[in-house]
């Protein structure tokens, strides 16, 4: 499973330093982030350190009045009336969309969605938008590869098993070649409680790569390398959590971003801890056991380690983002095996091994606090044995082909 870099605010300088080091590097571009000019201008940078660029178009609110986001051609507050109504509106929606698509010279198009909120015509309106869009997609884009957007409320995951199958059912007729998938966090939550939520949304995923698609999830963090027991081929995330779970992101996110603390993530125990608690830890003798395994070392985490009390360190939030991103992609690589048992294995271990962390730390007064992953391990033991009760005889023989 590979890292996506979720573009969000101030992280233009991250993909490209990302790309020096990691040599391939794929990133998800927002036009809530971008204006048109830097569009154009950034795309021709990213081109010469070969970063390589997805448009999503962000038309999730249609009805929001982001100063940035309203600058592109294709925005309408309408986009929904319209898709219901006019014929020719997706049609030019899409041309528009692919026009920055062609600015950016990206290889697959990224056909948008409505974030609807669910109700009981949800399923027969996210059906006819999909149809029309995807019709207008392939009559207009040409060669690129086409993924249609799932933009999941978090009501619809919340639902019984059986509406996840009739979404799955329906992309059966859809020509396209694979799904961004958005999945709504219920409450906002940043680390999701309901072991539904993410059993759905793990189902979703198999079956979607059980009917041979390219899946990528959008604004992910750690929560979602279980996804890797579906073979999901990538997760994108990014720095500020609004990149990391989706929410309405055309909100003013400014007061949030001046607002933040730095968070340190320990990718052992799947948490982040404030460099506050990073002292308490020092205070204890035990710092040096937060210090990731020879496999997450890097050099953005050496000031923690360099032996002074961490808040009396340089350590910020761009080396924080740094190493988070680095240790998730890391994470999302390990836990991807060769075979489905193997996978169960390496993510099996991993929640193991964060417990086991946890509850060391936390014996000697180190918490993560609203970061900790304590009561989402059971979660995610949840969704996985259920997949395995599910599909896993089917993920067993096609893995290899998927």
């Amino acid at each position: 499973m590979r890292l996506y870099l979720q573009f969000g605010w101030g992280m233009k300088k991250l993909v490209l330093d990302f790309a020096e080091e990691w040599k391939e590097t794929d990133v998800v571009l927002s036009p809530r982030d971008i204006s048109c000019k830097q569009l154009i201008a950034w795309s021709k940078e990213f081109r010469k350190t070969n970063v390589s660029c997805l448009f999503d178009p962000q038309c999730y609110f249609p009805k929001s009045n982001h100063k940035t986001l309203s600058q592109y051609d294709y925005w309408n507050n309408s986009m929904s009336t319209n898709l219901n109504s006019d014929l020719k509106y997706e049609s030019n929606l899409i041309n528009s969309i692919n026009n920055y698509n062609d600015i950016i010279g990206t290889k697959k198009f990224i056909i948008p969605a409505i974030m609807r909120k669910y109700d009981e015509e949800w399923m027969k309106k996210w059906k006819n938008d999909s149809e029309k869009l995807v019709e207008a997609s392939l009559n207009i884009v040409g060669d690129k590869k086409l993924l249609l957007t799932l933009a999941l409320p978090s009501d619809l995951l919340s639902q019984k098993e059986d509406m996840i199958e009739k979404v799955i059912e329906i992309t059966e007729k859809l020509e396209v070649d694979g799904y961004y998938i958005i999945a709504e966090p219920p409450n906002g939550q940043y680390l999701v409680d309901n072991p539904l939520w993410l059993s759905n949304l793990l189902q979703l995923c198999a079956g979607l790569k059980l009917l041979n698609k390219e899946v990528i999830v959008g604004y992910a963090n750690q929560q979602l390398l279980c996804l890797s027991t579906a073979k999901v081929d990538s997760i994108a995330s990014g720095t500020y959590l609004n990149v990391r779970k989706f929410s309405n992101k055309f909100e003013d996110l400014e007061g949030e971003i001046k607002r933040k603390s730095v968070w340190y993530y320990y990718p052992q125990a799947l948490s982040e801890y404030k460099i506050s608690f990073l002292d308490v830890a020092y205070n204890n003798g035990i710092l040096d056991e937060m210090k990731p395994g020879v496999e997450f070392n890097n050099e953005y985490i050496d000031l923690i380690f360099s032996g002074a009390m961490p808040t009396a360190t340089t350590f910020n939030e761009t080396l924080a983002f740094r190493h988070y991103l680095e240790s998730l992609k890391k994470q999302a690589s390990i836990c991807s095996r060769d075979s489905f048992e193997e996978t169960i294995a390496a993510n099996e271990m991993l929640l193991e091994t964060a417990e086991r962390r946890l509850e060391f730390l936390e014996k000697n007064g180190v918490y993560a606090q609203s970061r900790s992953f304590k009561d989402i391990i059971d979660v995610n033991r949840s969704a996985i044995q259920r997949l395995q009760k599910t599909r896993g005889f089917s993920l067993k023989l096609a893995w290899q082909e998927m």
